[in-house]
C-alpha cells in the first residue's frame, strides 16, 4: 500500500482553516472574555476618534496655510500699488511733457520706491561689482582680461540677482576678471 505524502499535511490545512473559522463564529467575548472585549472596542473607538482628529488637523492646517499665503500675497500687492499708481502718472505725464528731466527724475524715484518695497517684503539685491566671485550667487557669462583687478573679481554686472529672505532666487550674471 503507498502511503500519500500530501495527505496529512493537507489535513493539518483543513483541520487549521476550521479552527479559524471556528474562532470568527465564536465572540470576542467569550474568547477574550467580557472585559478584555469591552476594552478592545473602547480603545478601538478611540483609534478611530484619534483617526478623525488627525484628519481635521491636518485640513484646518492646509486650510490656514492657503489663508497665511493669500495675506503675504495680499499684502505684497497693496505695497506694490503706490509704485504701480506713480509709474501710471509718470506715464501720462511723459505723453503731455516734452521735459526729460522731470520724467528722469520721476522714473528713479519710482524705481527707489520700488526697491524699497521690494526690500520691505524680503528681496535683496545680490552684491556684484568689486566682489569675489561666489558660484552660489554668480554666474559667470564670461572672464576679461583686467589689468589691476584680481582674478576671479567680478568687473561687471550683466543682470541683477537676488535674494529673498537671505536665499539666493536668481544668481546675478557677471562678467569676471581673469
Amino acid at each position: 500500500m503507498t502511503e500519500n505524502p500530501h495527505s496529512e499535511t493537507e489535513t493539518q490545512v483543513t483541520a487549521g482553516s476550521e479552527a479559524e473559522t471556528q474562532i470568527d463564529d465564536t465572540s470576542k467575548s467569550e474568547i477574550l472574555g467580557d472585559e478584555t472585549a469591552q476594552k478592545l472596542a473602547e480603545t478601538e473607538a478611540k483609534l478611530a476618534y484619534l483617526a478623525a482628529e488627525f484628519e481635521n488637523y491636518k485640513r484646518q492646517t492646509a486650510r490656514r496655510l492657503d489663508e497665511e499665503r493669500e495675506r503675504t500675497s495680499r499684502r505684497v500687492f497693496e505695497s506694490l500699488l503706490p509704485v504701480i499708481d506713480n509709474f501710471s502718472l509718470a506715464l501720462r505725464q511723459a505723453n503731455n511733457s516734452s521735459d526729460m528731466e522731470s520724467l528722469k527724475i520721476g522714473l528713479n524715484f519710482i524705481g527707489q520706491q520700488l526697491e524699497s518695497t521690494l526690500t520691505n517684503s524680503g528681496l535683496q539685491p545680490v552684491e556684484t561689482v568689486g566682489q569675489k566671485f561666489d558660484p552660489t550667487r554668480h554666474d559667470a557669462l564670461e572672464e576679461l582680461e583686467i589689468e589691476g583687478k584680481e582674478a576671479g573679481t567680478v568687473v561687471e554686472e550683466a543682470m541683477r540677482g537676488y535674494l529673498f529672505n537671505g536665499a539666493v532666487l536668481r544668481p546675478a550674471k557677471v562678467k569676471v576678471a581673469k
